[in-house]
């Protein structure tokens, strides 16, 4: 018999009759061997189990019939409504074990334990699930999400890897800072004392009412502060072209945690629907550029005309720009302490060792390993892949620096490549000379947050 059990899964076993034993004779033709029939399950007075049982057959069904089911698959693992990417990750997990879906032929045990989600920025729009599926598919050997500012994305994180069998990571970053350093640029550009500081590792996420739960909670209060602070000022600034936080913004993500990228393309879609096809003129007046650039960007390369409204619009120099106002961001020291409490794994960062903060390797592990730190993120792409080759040989160099300051010191490094602006790969490619000699390095670092 088949039904549904207490923890919402299936029990199967099978009633069998023999020919001329059917209970309903008069609705069957005469069977020459056993055959299956579904009962209605007694458990728990629970009413429609034949009904449910049916209706998931049918869908274990189509999902084998449908050599396109897997693209709408893909497609709803990214949707907004949390019970919809349930569903289809369980799907996918089906038919993987029919073969149906497959991994990559290509063996590629490397590692990406810093990818953006939709719970802040992730360009191709993907939820932690879809994140962790494409680490699955490409068959890499570690795969880690994070977002700004919130852990919204980690239980479902964690659940993928334990569906798909992959060995995942979740977290979160965000800005702090440090107080020894806070006439220097460390590395958030042109910002003295600020510093990107990520959690990593937790095994689940605080509860609301915890300290931890509500120290969370603090970050995401400030963000949304600054987030409303800078559209206050675009919205005196461009015009008849305004948007509002709550209808506009906050409709972009699904844990309602946008980033300055969701906020240009609100701008985007707001000078669309207003502008009846006037908009490339006008964004043409913002941007001090010819319309048609405007026009010939925007078509070609949708996403690199929204870096260029942040750019023009929010980062420093720009009319939405907020100074950061220290008093309003958290010490590295309480932020280090919040994330021990909560079960994470304190993980600073490094750029590119360009910066005063930076540039002296030795000094800057030392300091952030005295500070409680117990590994460090870098994005390898930022370090070698220039066309000029003056100023690649400067960053492999610096490179190099760090690297061997993180061994000497045996701080774990590990990598990633934030997926969160068009043409930033999935995945580094260790092929490449100046970081294949660091792979080893890399995944034994890993183990840290395992």
């Amino acid at each position: 018999m088949t039904a549904l059990n207490n923890k919402g899964t299936i029990d199967v076993s099978l009633v069998t009759t023999a020919e001329g034993q059917h209970p309903f004779p008069s609705r069957t033709r005469p069977l020459s061997l056993p055959a299956p029939m579904v009962l209605s399950a007694q458990a728990d007075g629970r009413v429609g189990v034949a009904r449910d049982i049916f209706f998931y057959m049918k869908r274990q069904f189509l999902l084998q019939a449908n050599p396109m089911e897997k693209e709408k698959l893909l497609k709803d693992l990214s949707s907004f409504d949390p019970d919809i990417r349930k569903k289809s990750l369980s799907d996918i997990s089906f038919l993987i074990k029919k073969g149906r879906i497959r991994k990559s032929d290509k063996p590629t045990p490397w590692i990406n334990l810093h990818i953006h989600t939709f719970h802040s920025f992730n360009c191709e729009h993907w939820s932690p699930s879809r994140v962790i599926y494409e680490g699955w598919h490409r068959n890499l050997k570690y795969t880690g999400t994070v977002d700004f500012d919130t852990l919204a994305g980690l239980d479902e994180t964690l659940r993928a890897g334990k569906i798909l069998d992959v060995r995942v990571t979740g977290g979160f970053e965000s800005r702090v800072l440090i107080d020894e350093w806070k006439d220097i640029v460390i590395n958030s550009p042109s910002e003295p004392g600020i510093y990107y500081l990520c959690g990593k590792g937790f095994k689940r996420a605080p509860a609301e009412n915890s300290e931890e739960g509500q120290f969370f909670s603090h970050l995401k209060d400030v963000a949304h502060d600054r987030n409303r602070k800078v559209i206050e000022k675009l919205n005196n600034y461009l015009g008849e072209v305004k948007v509002d936080y709550e209808k506009d913004v906050l409709l972009l993500t699904p844990s309602g945690n946008p980033t300055e990228r969701h906020i240009v393309e609100s701008y985007m879609k707001k000078s669309e629907d207003l502008l009846s096809g006037k908009h490339d003129r006008f964004w043409s007046e913002i941007l001090s550029v010819p319309e048609s650039a405007v026009e010939e960007t925007r078509k070609k390369r949708p996403a690199g005309f929204l870096e260029m409204l942040r750019k023009a619009l929010i980062k420093f120099g720009g009319p939405g720009y907020i100074a950061p106002e220290k008093e309003n961001f958290p010490r590295l020291e309480e932020v280090t302490a919040m994330i021990e409490k909560a079960g994470g794994i304190p993980t600073g960062t490094w750029l590119d060792g360009s910066s005063k903060g930076e540039e002296d390797a030795g000094k800057f592990v030392s300091f952030l390993k005295g500070k409680g730190i117990r590994a460090i993120t870098i994005i390898p792409e930022r370090n070698y892949n220039f066309k000029d080759v003056t100023e690649k040989e400067k960053k492999v160099k610096k490179l190099n620096e760090f690297m061997q300051a993180c061994m000497d010191m045996k701080m774990p490094v590990v990598c990633g490549t934030e997926l969160n602006k068009t043409g930033q790969p999935f995945v580094d490619d260790f092929t490449k000379s100046e970081i294949t000699v660091y792979l080893d390095y890399f995944l034994q670092s890993a183990s840290v947050f395992f």
